[in-house]
């Protein structure tokens, strides 16, 4: 069960019906990504006033060049980021299927789109249903004060009619932007997407430099084919449920000049070395939970569910730490953080947690875990409105847990915390940008902490 398969769970999503046209403007990338390289050298942006209303992205922005000369909803100078009170504050709306989001030295966001869901393009038949290759994949930047405009546009993604697969995040390091695309099906001799040439990046590590074009550093599905370090671990696999071979990534962080992935459907920790090449650093191991009766039989019936890591973050003593989504059954309270050290089994770092969505560490080295859903990932709320809401519940240094915030965070699948403390996360991180029930859509919050977490250290 990947992180697509589970997210498929929530509320159905709508196409917004836009399409952005693909950048391939080698110039454009150029000056837009040096624009960048000058927010890294402390050059701020405008941003919306302070307190104003959330800002909707224009529908004329599209691609790197309008990100960097074209219309943004500027009304002046606005906060960095401060913490602000607190609560879940939306600031930016209009987002389609926002992921991950990282944080740019002047504050700001960078956020990964998924993409529309439609299902229009390239289509082929998938285990659930028409799966089709589209263009709607974009990285957005999100202001402090929730200016939206478009950084890259035009990427590769897969819809079915309601999610989407495509972009999971997107950092600016080692002088480049980076971007790690998700997968669908792939083939289990090849590990290579069922799309061709339209599907390129599916599935990658993919670096967008300040000069030539973007070029590929890691191919993650054909390395799990040939490797499938898990060996098609878990009960589905073994029952013929699940593809033994797949491969998801969906969470990835700079480390020792190279980069570590977290790899959802092959449940493992790769390290990506400057020159490309791949190394296992872990695999995590199952999740032993009961699928209650009437699925599989009248009988409750053990299972060892897929522990489906969906982030990692480098902690305050050098260590990796992995968040898990678990997989199907989806229990409540069965999902752990692991720790990593490089050449060492991973051991279980905090426990009973539910469907974490992301991990980040706080100014004081405290571990803050997102949860997209309390009630779990097939919460039967979702089948009549909006799921149980999400959570963020902090881990003091004695390992004692702490929910920080919940009202307010609706299938939250991102979060990332600058360097004034402020935490954000992506809300609504299933829907598109119109056609969301109720006149929702993928969005970003700011969540301000309660006094007894942000004034103490323990």
């Amino acid at each position: 069960m990947n992180v697509k398969e589970a997210a498929g769970r929530a509320p159905g999503v709508a196409d917004d019906g836009r399409a952005r046209s693909r950048t391939r403007n080698p110039e454009g990338l150029r000056l837009a990504l040096a624009a960048m390289l000058a927010l890294a050298l402390g050059a701020l942006a405008l941003a919306p006033a302070a307190g104003a209303a959330p800002q909707h992205r224009d529908g004329r922005g599209s691609g790197l060049g309008h990100w960097l000369f074209g219309h943004h909803r500027f009304h002046g100078h606005g906060g960095h980021g401060m913490p602000h009170g607190e609560g879940v504050e939306t600031i930016a709306t209009g987002l389609n299927q926002p992921k991950k989001l990282t944080v740019l030295p002047d504050g700001s966001l960078l956020v990964a789109e998924s993409g529309t869901g439609a299902a229009e393009g390239t289509c082929i038949s998938g285990e659930e249903g028409p799966e089709c290759q589209n263009s709607t994949g974009a990285i957005a930047r999100v202001t402090p004060s929730g200016g939206v405009s478009t950084v890259l546009s035009g990427l590769a993604s897969i819809g079915n009619g309601g999610e989407a697969t495509g972009p999971a995040e997107a950092m600016l390091a080692y002088g480049s932007l980076h971007v790690l695309f998700q997968n669908a099906d792939i083939s289990p001799t090849t590990g290579e997407t069922p799309f061709g040439p339209g599907g390129a990046y599916l599935g990658d590590l993919v670096r967008f430099p300040f000069f030539g074009s973007p070029s590929i550093l890691a191919r993650f599905g054909p390395f799990e084919a040939a490797n499938n370090p898990d060996g098609g671990e878990g009960t589905g696999p073994e029952l013929g449920l699940e593809n033994p071979i797949d491969s998801d990534p969906y969470s990835f962080i700079p480390y020792h000049g190279g980069w570590v992935v977290a790899d959802a459907a092959a449940d493992d920790l790769l390290f990506v070395s400057p020159t490309g090449s791949i190394s296992v650093l872990a695999v995590f191991p199952t999740i032993g939970e009961t699928v209650p009766p009437g699925v599989f039989g009248p009988e409750p019936v053990p299972v060892q569910a897929q522990p489906v890591p969906t982030s990692v973050a480098v902690g305050p003593d050098g260590a990796l730490y992995v968040g898990q989504l678990g997989g199907f059954p989806f229990e409540v309270g069965k999902q752990s953080v692991f720790r990593v050290v490089p050449g060492h089994a991973p051991t279980v770092y905090a426990t009973g947690f539910t469907s974490i969505g992301d991990i980040a560490f706080d100014r004081s080295g405290r571990l803050l875990v997102l949860e997209i859903d309390q009630a779990g990932i097939d919460d039967p709320a979702a089948e009549e409105g909006l799921p149980t809401p999400g959570a963020i519940i902090g881990v003091h240094r004695n390992g004692s847990k702490q929910l920080l915030a919940s009202a307010g965070l609706e299938f939250p699948t991102g979060m990332a915390i600058n360097q004034w403390g402020t935490v954000y996360v992506s809300n609504f991180g299933v829907l598109s940008a119109t056609g969301g029930p109720g006149g929702l859509s993928g969005s970003v919050a700011r969540v301000g902490l309660p006094a007894s977490w942000t004034h103490s250290w323990w």
